[in-house]
C-alpha cells in the first residue's frame, strides 16, 4: 500500500514539474516576442537619429529623442501590466521552487523597471533568460524522477523472475541431490556384498599337498 502511494506521489510530481516547466516555457516565449520587437523597434530609432544626425538638425534629432523616449514609457508600462497578469496567474498556483524563482524574477522586474530609465530590449531579454532557466530546471527535475521511476520498475520486474528462476532450479538441485545419495547407497551397499563374498567362500585345503 505505502509503495502504491510513493509511486502515485511521485507520478503527481512528474506531472506538476512538467506542467511548471511548460508554463514557465510559454511564458517566456511571450516575453521574448516582446523582446524581440523592442529590439526591432530600437533598430528602427537607431536608423532615424543617423539619418538626422548626418542631416546635422539637432532640433529634430532631439524632437525625434524626445518621441522616442515617451513611447519607450509607454510600452514598458503596457509590459508591466503584462507581466503583473503572469505573476498573478502563477502565485494562484500550487508551491513550488521553481514556480517561486519564476515568481521572484517577476515580481523584482515589476519593481525594478519603475525606478529605471525604460530600456524595455535589456530588461525583457534578461527576464526571459531567468523564466527560460527556471523553466530549464523544472524540467530537468521531472526528467530525472521519469530515470528514476523506470529504472525502479525494471527492478521490480526482474525480482519476480529471479524468485520464480530460484523456485525452479530448487527441485533440480534436490534431485540430483538426491540421486548422487542413492548412487553412494548402491555403491556402498555392492561392496559390503562383495566383502561378504569372500568372507564366506571355502578354502581348498587339498590344494597344498
Amino acid at each position: 500500500m505505502k509503495q502504491n502511494k510513493k509511486i502515485y506521489t511521485e507520478k503527481q510530481r512528474i506531472e506538476e514539474l512538467f506542467t511548471v516547466a511548460n508554463q514557465l516555457f510559454s511564458a517566456a516565449k511571450t516575453l521574448s516576442e516582446h523582446h524581440t520587437a523592442e529590439i526591432k523597434r530600437n533598430m528602427v530609432d537607431a536608423i532615424s537619429f543617423t539619418k538626422t544626425v548626418a542631416n546635422e538638425d539637432m532640433a529634430q534629432l532631439k524632437s525625434l529623442q524626445n518621441t522616442s523616449l515617451a513611447e519607450r514609457v509607454k510600452r514598458m508600462e503596457g509590459y508591466q501590466v503584462r507581466v503583473k497578469t503572469m505573476l498573478d496567474v502563477m502565485d494562484g498556483k500550487p508551491s513550488d521552487k521553481h514556480l517561486k524563482q519564476a515568481c521572484t524574477a517577476l515580481a523584482d522586474w515589476c519593481k525594478d523597471t519603475k525606478n529605471k530609465p525604460p530600456k524595455p530590449a535589456v530588461l525583457l531579454g534578461q527576464l526571459t533568460q531567468d523564466l527560460v532557466d527556471a523553466g530549464a530546471r523544472a524540467f530537468k527535475e521531472g526528467h530525472k524522477l521519469v530515470h528514476s521511476a523506470v529504472d525502479k520498475a525494471e527492478k521490480n520486474l526482474k525480482k519476480p523472475a529471479k524468485k520464480e528462476n530460484k523456485q525452479m532450479k530448487e527441485p533440480i538441485v534436490k534431485k540430483v541431490a538426491a540421486k548422487k545419495t542413492a548412487v553412494k547407497k548402491t555403491a556402498v551397499k555392492k561392496s559390503a556384498v562383495k566383502k561378504t563374498a569372500v568372507k564366506k567362500s571355502p578354502v581348498n585345503v587339498n590344494s597344498s599337498s
